[in-house]
C-alpha cells in the first residue's frame, strides 16, 4: 500500500495542481450510495483518490465560488470533515497479491458510481435544471492487486429507464 501511494505522490511531483488523498478511512455520504433492487446502501470505501489542490490558481477561484454558493463543505463524496471540502476525482482500490481482484473492483466502482452521483447533483444546483446521467463525463480508475495494475472506465447511462453504472477494463 505504501508503496502505491509513493508511486502515485512521485508522479504529480511537480503538478501544483493535483494532489493524492487517502480515503481509505473515509465514510461515503449515504445518499450518495447506489442502492440495489431490494433498497439496500451498498457501503465499500476506496484507499486512495486525486484531488484538486485548492492553492492552484486555476483551482482557487472555484473553491472560493463553491464556498460562497454554501457547498463548501460538501463538495466531495466523503463524510470526513476535511476531505468532503476538496474537489475529489477518479480512484484507486489496492489489494495484496493474493487480495481478491472482484472485491476490489466492486469497492472503485461503488466508489466512482458515488462520485458521479455527486457531481450529477452540484450540476443541479449549479445549473438549476435536472442533470441527467447522460450528461456525466466518464470517471477513471485502478484496481492495483500485487504488482498489477488495472484502468477502469466508470459511466452512468439510462437502460430501459433504469439509471445504471458502467464500468470497463482498459
Amino acid at each position: 500500500m505504501k508503496v502505491v501511494y509513493s508511486t502515485l505522490r512521485l508522479a504529480l511531483k511537480g503538478c501544483p495542481l493535483l494532489k493524492v488523498e487517502s480515503v481509505q478511512t473515509q465514510t461515503i455520504n449515504p445518499d450518495l450510495l447506489p442502492v440495489t433492487p431490494k433498497n439496500y446502501r451498498i457501503q465499500r470505501k476506496a484507499d486512495y483518490a486525486f484531488s484538486f489542490h485548492r492553492n492552484a490558481p486555476h483551482v482557487s477561484d472555484i473553491y472560493d465560488k463553491l464556498y460562497l454558493a454554501g457547498l463548501g463543505d460538501r463538495i466531495s463524496q466523503t463524510m470526513d470533515a476535511n476531505t468532503k471540502r476538496l474537489a475529489l476525482f477518479s480512484g484507486i482500490e489496492v489489494k495484496q497479491e493474493n487480495g481478491g481482484k472482484d472485491e476490489a473492483l466492486a469497492q472503485l466502482a461503488i466508489w466512482l458510481a458515488a462520485g458521479l452521483e455527486n457531481v450529477r447533483r452540484l450540476g443541479e444546483l449549479g445549473q438549476k435544471r435536472q442533470y441527467l446521467a447522460e450528461e456525466l463525463r466518464p470517471t477513471v480508475g485502478w484496481t492495483v492487486i500485487g504488482h498489477d495494475w488495472h484502468m477502469y472506465i466508470a459511466y452512468r447511462a439510462n437502460q430501459n429507464g433504469r439509471d445504471t453504472l458502467v464500468s470497463a477494463s482498459i
